[in-house]
Order: structure tokens, then C-alpha cells, then sequence
């Protein structure tokens, strides 16, 4: 296999199961590959194509050394195409989806395989997934789209209906912290990966742009908000410096959290233990039906970015902490 291409251990069950679907060339026209970030998706897609397209795989990968390899290897080969934004958070316009089928129109020059991976379903502008739909329709011989996305509800339900579904899953706790050893201890490793959702790259990711710190001057912000020791507008601004993913991501699994404290009092199961006292110390005085309001409107908002709405970054979050300002005051009157 090419060495440019990574093969992740959290992988080999799901890609047994595709590559059976290739040696029993049952493999479908159009899969739609989802996980929670920090999966590898766009690698295991990669190495997909990669057996699709070499002239001689070997045991289901692709062997490396062929033509079509060497060509994959110098991302030149004439029969894979990768779609994807232009610039980090733009979209796929319908421009580069009309080129794509000029370049689908021909036959394969290498004679076999034609792949393409569209790196964002979710990126499609609406006039670039309804030209990609006429092309899902009408795939051609031998033709591969393998899509990626990170948020299911986002990706339209017309191109969902025309693709088989694949999600990779999160590997065991252990198995992650194995993976992540060279990098940091096994407690830093565990407490990464209860930010990334247990995905490594992400976890990795975390640390390595030492987000973790972040993530934890962002959560006591909102305490120095129940505090009266900052205002909303103070952290709203602050926040602009963060990606709204990853903050409302945050706050997403600290009102969880905080949920969590307030039905059981167990703390055995929430996310941010390293925090915990202050999350004690919150829903003692918060009201579980603020909690869940909040909850829904934090939601609510991802969806709008994840969409790409167009949304003002900081009159949204000022809102929002306005909301959390009142949470305490609320369970304070009853």
C-alpha cells in the first residue's frame, strides 16, 4: 500500500467489511461514510480508492507499486478526483460538480476505476448537490463516490437516499490511550479523549494545540458569568477567537453534565471530571428546566453552523450567555 496513505487500527474491522463488498464486487455505487470527527474518515475513504483503482491489489489493499499506485502516490492519477471547498469554510460550488462530470464523461484512462471523494457532503451548496444527484443517478460503469460528513442531520436527505451508509466507530478506551502513548500519558490521554468524543486524531488534535486548556478557561468563563465576575458581552467577545463547533461543542457536554448531576447526583458518568467541582456547585443552585432550555437553544445553534447559516458569532453567543446568566437565578427562585 502506498505509504502516503494511513491505515488506523480502529479501522480494520469496517474495512474487512468494504473490502469483502469489493471482492464480491457488491460494493455500491455511492457510500456515505459518517463518525464523529477525528475518525480518520478521509484516510480509510483514501485508501479505498487506492485499492480501487491499483492494477494488483494485494489481500485487499492496494499493493503500492503498480502504475496506478505510483500515479495515487503523486496525486496525478487521471481517475480519482477529490471535491472539496476551496478555502476552510466555504462551499463546493456548482462549478467544480459540473467539471466533475465533463471529467466523468470520459472513460477510465487507466482502464479501470473511476473514484471520487467528496470531502464535505455536507459543503454542497444546494446547486452543487442537485447537479451531484443527477450523477448519483447515473453513476457510469465502474464508478465510485465515496462521501464523507460529520453531522447527519445536515447532509440532504435526497443525496442521503442515494448512498449506502457506513459510520466508523469509536474504538475502545483502551485501545485509543494504546494508540495515543507516544504522544502523552495514559491520564492526559483519557481526559482528551473524553473531549473528542473517544476519536484519537481529534484527541491527538486536542493536545497537540493544547485545546484542552482552552476548553477549560472556556468553561470557567461561564462560571465567572454566574459569579458576576464577567459579563456576557466580556466572554462573547472572547469567544470569537474560538471556532463556534468546538465552543458550543463544549457547552453542549457541560449542560449535559450538569443534567446529569441534577437527575442523579451521580458524578460517574459525566465528561468533564476535572471539573466537577464547579459543575457540583452549579446545579446545586440551577433549575433542571432552564438547564434543558439552554441546552436545546446551545443545540439548536450548532445545527445553524453546521448548516452554515449566516449567523453573527457574537450577538448569537451574547444571547446565549444571557440565557446562562439566568439559569442560576432561576433555580435560585424556587
Amino acid at each position: 500500500m502506498s505509504q502516503t496513505i494511513n491505515n488506523y487500527p480502529w479501522h480494520s474491522a469496517q474495512w474487512r467489511q468494504v473490502i469483502n463488498m469489493v471482492e464480491q464486487k457488491r460494493l455500491p455505487h455511492a457510500l456515505l461514510i459518517g463518525g464523529v470527527p477525528g475518525l480518520g474518515k478521509l484516510a480509510f475513504v483514501r485508501r479505498l480508492a487506492a485499492t480501487l483503482v491499483c492494477q494488483q491489489p494485494i489481500e485487499g489493499d492496494a499493493c503500492g507499486q503498480c502504475k496506478s499506485c505510483q500515479l495515487m502516490a503523486a496525486s496525478s492519477h487521471p481517475d480519482f478526483t477529490q471535491l472539496q471547498p476551496e478555502e476552510i469554510g466555504k462551499a463546493i460550488v456548482v462549478d467544480a460538480v459540473r467539471k466533475l462530470q465533463n471529467k466523468l464523461a470520459n472513460t477510465a484512462q487507466q482502464g479501470g476505476a473511476r473514484v471520487v471523494i467528496i470531502n464535505g457532503a455536507t459543503d454542497l451548496n444546494l446547486n452543487a448537490a442537485n447537479a451531484l444527484l443527477k450523477q448519483l443517478e447515473e453513476p457510469g460503469d465502474n464508478c465510485y463516490f465515496l462521501l464523507l460528513h460529520q453531522w447527519p442531520k445536515a447532509v440532504l436527505a435526497t443525496i442521503t437516499s442515494r448512498c449506502q451508509k457506513l459510520d466508523l466507530a469509536v474504538p475502545a478506551n483502551a485501545e485509543a490511550v494504546s494508540w495515543l502513548s507516544p504522544h502523552m500519558d495514559a491520564e492526559t490521554a483519557r481526559q482528551v479523549l473524553q473531549l473528542a468524543n473517544g476519536a484519537p486524531l481529534h484527541g491527538l488534535e486536542l493536545f497537540e494545540q493544547k485545546a484542552h486548556q482552552v476548553r477549560r478557561q472556556m468553561l470557567v468563563q461561564l462560571t465567572a458569568i454566574l459569579r458576576g465576575q464577567q459579563t456576557s458581552l466580556e466572554v462573547a467577545q472572547s469567544w470569537q477567537k474560538l471556532p463556534l463547533t468546538q465552543a458550543f461543542t463544549w457547552w453542549i457536554e457541560w449542560l449535559n453534565d450538569l443534567v446529569k448531576l441534577k437527575l442523579t447526583q451521580d458524578s460517574s458518568y459525566i465528561i468533564n471530571t476535572d471539573l466537577l467541582k464547579l459543575l457540583q456547585a452549579v446545579a446545586q443552585r440551577s433549575d433542571i428546566a432552564a438547564v434543558y432550555q439552554l441546552l436545546d437553544a446551545v443545540t439548536q445553534q450548532l445545527n445553524y453552523v453546521h448548516q452554515r447559516r449566516n449567523l453573527n458569532p457574537q450577538m448569537v453567543c451574547e444571547a446565549l450567555l444571557n440565557e446562562w446568566y439566568l439559569l442560576v437565578r432561576s433555580g435560585a427562585k424556587q
